[in-house]
């Protein structure tokens, strides 16, 4: 079994999933946290300020969201990741990396992706996971790229087919697409059974912890990515 491609194709394409799902509870709820303190910060500032009125703001937006009846939850949770994966991953990441280093790129995407949120603070907030789904986009998180799902796909249609034939860049947004739907999902369905009622700081120290582990996530990706021999993965992005 150790030795057949197809079992450890089966084996590495699962691991990878899971991987994904645990990023994307990782990211929303270290975000949550933090958003959660911030807001929270924010709200006891001058009521007439631009601070508390963006707390505020979130606070409308977020009792919107959580309030949805449940025949909208497809556009939530499915058709707003695609379109946004579509256009700021395989679209504006890709064609920013023709003309920039990729951490520019990312960088500009990320921006664009934060800017395309009309609530401030999910702006600050997007920006932040917009950069961590740049990496993920980009350096595939092995689902692809790996020799067990590699050696799967040849032996499943033969030395060229398979699994090697998809194009790297659609395997990247299928992958991100995923992430995106695990945020949204998990952002309307766990973080309001966060605890509420935790200290400013311990908040900010519990968001910080999980965002750390998102990014330290996402420079594993880089150096796997950079370790194994993934030079197609990176022209065929690139252009």
């Amino acid at each position: 079994m150790e030795n057949n491609p197809k079992v450890k194709g089966v084996l590495t394409a699962a691991l990878n999933i899971v991987s994904i799902i645990l990023l994307g509870l990782v990211l929303q709820i270290g975000g949550a946290y933090l958003v959660n303190a911030a807001v929270n910060i924010m709200g006891k500032v001058d009521a007439a300020s631009s601070v508390a009125s963006a707390a505020l703001q979130y606070n409308d937006f977020m009792e919107y969201i959580r309030t949805i009846e449940p025949k909208q939850f497809a556009n939530v949770i499915f058709v707003a990741p695609l379109i946004e994966e579509i256009v700021f991953r395989l679209i504006f990441l890709r064609a920013g990396k023709m003309v920039l280093p990729f951490w520019a790129a990312n960088l500009i995407q990320a921006a664009l992706f934060g800017l395309y949120h009309t609530v401030t603070i999910q702006r600050v907030y997007g920006f932040v996971i917009g950069l961590v789904i740049g990496c993920v986009f980009y350096y595939c998180p092995i689902v692809y790229r790996s020799r067990c799902v590699e050696d799967a796909g040849k032996s499943l249609r033969g030395k060229e087919g398979g699994l090697s034939s998809v194009p790297d860049s659609l395997i990247g947004v299928a992958t991100t697409f995923l992430l995106h739907v695990v945020i949204n999902a998990a952002g309307i369905f766990i973080s309001p059974l966060l605890p509420a009622d935790l200290t400013y700081s311990l908040q900010i120290i519990i968001g910080s912890v999980f965002m750390l582990i998102a990014f330290a996530a996402a420079y594993a990706l880089y150096f796997i990515s950079r370790k194994g021999n993934n030079t197609n993965y990176h022209a065929e992005v690139a252009g």
